[in-house]
């Protein structure tokens, strides 16, 4: 179901009026190659839902909890509204596993971070998955691991399609800074050389201790660090422009 949601919410980026701002933020930060990769799509808001039913159809939103009723009470008594789930988060990117099939949306707010935090909205916002069982991007990338003999963990979507973009296309996501056994197992049938690009923080180095910790005796782990004061490799590498990356490198 949500790989048909996915698709819809693709075509109306493309030509649905009303996702302008959508497409205008992926062309500022991405290039079309990555938005046709990593297949972008605009999920519209609650006022404009008719454009998406009348692709995919209202029961299947429901079904997957995307849209929903919830009874309120104003001068003309009790009525039921309809609310939509990624109210606030029109930017929608599929989560694949690593056989192509959508397991999740990743859904971005637009807002400028102070408006987001005055209205207390999250940044982010993702349909229901278990992240410690997947890896963002592998589906996408599987190959040019394979290819290269090694991959990049990293902690965020973004941090893999900015890196995609510079070329650094052996690379995954853990979708935060800890490496589950499930995760590591996966990525295992691909390679046993793993190279650790977590976030500049106290989190990313609490991640690398544990990684090694747990599967140093199965892998071959090596620390690479985004140069400071950078705090990921998204924003490390929106600041360098068309410079070549490069990395710090510890043991």
């Amino acid at each position: 179901m949500l790989n048909q949601i996915s698709e819809s919410c693709r075509y109306l980026l493309q030509h649905y009026p009303n996702a302008q701002e959508a497409r205008d933020y992926l062309n500022n930060r991405l290039t079309k190659e990555s938005q046709e990769k990593f297949q972008f799509g605009y999920y519209p808001p609650i006022k404009h839902i008719s454009a998406l039913i009348d692709l995919i159809g209202s029961e299947e939103l429901i079904q997957e909890k995307l849209m929903y009723q919830k009874e309120m009470e104003d001068s003309s008594g009790y009525r039921n509204i309809n609310i939509s789930y990624f109210q606030d988060h029109p930017l929608t990117l599929p989560f694949r596993d690593q056989y192509g099939k959508v397991i999740a949306l990743v859904n971005r707010s637009l807002l400028p971070e102070k408006e987001r935090e005055s209205k207390k909205i999250i940044k982010y916002k993702n349909t229901v998955f278990k992240k410690g069982n997947y890896l963002f991007g592998l589906f996408e990338n599987k190959q040019s691991i394979l290819e290269k003999g090694c991959v990049y963990l990293v902690e965020g979507q973004f941090d893999v399609i900015k890196a995609s973009e510079k070329g650094i296309t052996n690379i995954v996501a853990l979708g935060s800074s800890y490496l589950t056994a499930y995760q590591f197992g996966v990525i295992r049938r691909y390679t046993d050389h793993l190279i650790l690009l977590l976030d500049n923080d106290q989190a990313g180095d609490k991640g690398r201790m544990a990684a090694k910790k747990k599967f140093g005796y199965l892998a071959h782990f090596q620390n690479f660090y985004i140069p400071q004061p950078y705090k990921d490799i998204d924003e490390y590498l929106s600041a360098l422009g068309d410079d070549e990356p490069s990395f710090v490198v510890k043991s």
